[in-house]
Parts: structure tokens; sequence; C-alpha cells
């Protein structure tokens, strides 16, 4: 059976066991009318209880009931039987999308992340992270990315003093 890979999940949302989803826009109408998702890799299917949208589309899947039991399944693929989708379509990608799920590293700064989305701004991009429980924008520029650590999924920057006081 073919797969779409459609998104990948987020962290836990809460504390009664739901958890975020990043999901191609594309796809958002076909994944909330499933009664199952696949997770992972290779994929296991999951029962969905309920989706639930509002500014983040999370998902309560059945027999999850705690932070720490969906907290098993964060950053992992998202995906769905190709006949579940209505049209598979090319997700135009970013040239950071690789990144997505990353850590921001910067000094003077905390560890930022993980990256939950990417703006596509004309003239630049933003990494989208939540710090502190607010949504916290950063700007990805060739002059501020040092480096890439692949093997623990950290982007290393050199960011401007006195940046998450901006976004605040």
């Amino acid at each position: 059976m073919e797969m779409v890979q459609i998104g990948t999940t987020g962290r836990p949302h809460g504390t009664r066991g739901e958890l975020s989803l990043f999901v191609d826009e594309a796809y958002e109408d076909d994944l909330v009318v499933v009664k199952a998702v696949l997770i992972g890799e290779p994929p296991i299917p999951y029962f969905v209880e309920r989706f639930r949208q509002g500014g983040k589309l999370t998902v309560k899947l059945e027999n999850f009931d705690t932070r720490e039991q969906v907290a098993l399944l964060s950053n992992k693929p998202l995906l769905l039987p190709a006949d579940q989708v209505s049209e598979v379509t090319e997700v135009e990608d970013t040239p950071w999308d690789a990144i997505l799920g990353y850590t921001i590293e910067a000094d003077g700064y905390p560890p930022l992340g993980p990256i939950e989305d990417i703006m596509d701004l004309p003239e630049h991009y933003l990494a989208e992270v939540t710090y502190e429980g607010k949504t916290v924008y950063i700007p990805l520029h060739e002059n501020l990315v040092v480096g890439v650590r692949e093997a623990d999924s950290v982007l290393v920057m050199e960011l401007p003093l006195g940046l998450l006081e901006l976004n605040a």
C-alpha cells in the first residue's frame, strides 16, 4: 500500500494525551475525517479519538491519556494511505524544511525549539518556535547560521542579543 507523508507530529499538547500535528495545508481536510493515522517509520496505525483545530491542530489518540504517553510519538512522520488523500500534490518546499523539529542553539540564549514551522516571507524565512509559552520567530538567514548538527538535530546560530524581547 502506498503511503503519503502529510506532515509530522509535534510535542504533547496539554496534560490529557493530546499531540500537536504539523500538517501540510493540502492534506488537512483529508486528515480530520480519518479514523486512524499512521505515525513513525515504519508506520504504525493509531486510532483517533478526536481532532481539535484552533490555532494549532492537535489529535487525541485512543488509549493515550497522558502527556508522557504521547511524548513517545513526538517528531515523527505522519502518514496516510494514498487512497485516503483526495489529491497527492507536491508541496513546495522551502530550503529550510529539513530543519523542522530541530533545536536552535545560540550564545547568550537558552536552547530554542523545536522548530515548529517555517514562515516564507517575501524577503526571508522565519523559524517558528515556542518559548516560555509564546510563539517566537527567529530569522533564518545564511549570515546568522553557523552550522547544522544533524546527529542531535541542532541548528547553531549567531543571534543578536535581545531577540527574544522583540518577540515578546
